[in-house]
């Protein structure tokens, strides 16, 4: 079976004053279906910029990614920006650090907008449920700022699953949270990916949050 997301030789660098400072060398990986991977590594050392590429929201300078869903292989690196929008929109998750909820939709609206936005009235049920198996069936209504930490990120969580997409990203989703709750949420969200077989990349400072996946890579190793 194809892996779900497949990665070669990828590069990326930025421009520091008049030089090109290069933030990910030769990275190689592939992740399998159901499968949660943590990236560790130092501040500085490229995960947010590797998800970013992951998600289509960069272009690498070399390199191929490649994401397999139900219409098959589909290559990032060689879609127009317009396509690689309408494939994120459709086929990634993303839950950030700091929750990126909008503020002016309550729980229920943020958790439904990728329905919205994609078409998909027909997932209501099951994305409503999934919200109340993470606890917030009393919090449908509220708006995030009347929502604890904890509570903001369930909420991201259930957002990013609602569409059921092939790849879930998380840049730090439990740096914010106090321990017991960064462990509560990253179980939650592994569990969710697992249920659906999609794949997971997550990076992470925390060596506890990194062992409940199945497989670490630390980004120096991969080339950053």
């Amino acid at each position: 079976m194809s892996p779900v997301l497949s990665v070669r030789a990828l590069g990326k660098a930025f421009l520091d004053g008049t030089e090109q400072r290069a933030v990910l060398r030769d990275v190689n990986l592939d992740l399998a279906n159901g499968e949660v991977l943590a990236l560790m590594g130092p501040s500085g050392s490229g995960k947010s910029t590797l998800l970013n590429l992951l998600a289509g929201l960069f272009e690498p300078d070399t390199g191929s990614i490649v994401l397999t869903t139900g219409l098959g292989p589909q290559t990032l690196t060689a879609m127009s920006e317009a396509a690689r929008t309408r494939l994120r929109r459709r086929q990634i998750g993303y839950v950030f650090q700091f929750f990126n909820l909008v503020p002016t939709l309550t729980v229920r609206e943020n958790v439904l907008l990728p329905l919205e936005l994609n078409d998909l009235a027909h997932l209501t049920s099951e994305a409503l449920a999934r919200v109340r198996e993470l606890g917030l069936a009393e919090r449908l209504d509220d708006f995030p700022g009347h929502l604890s930490g904890g509570e903001r990120q369930r909420t991201a969580i259930a957002r990013a699953m609602a569409h059921q997409p092939r790849l879930v990203l998380a840049d730090e989703p439990t740096g914010n949270l106090d321990a017991q709750t960064a462990r509560d949420v990253a179980r939650r969200l592994i569990s969710e990916v697992r249920s659906q077989a999609s794949g997971l990349v997550m990076a992470t400072h925390s060596r506890e949050i990194a062992d409940l996946a199945d497989r670490v890579v630390r980004l120096d190793k991969l080339g950053g």
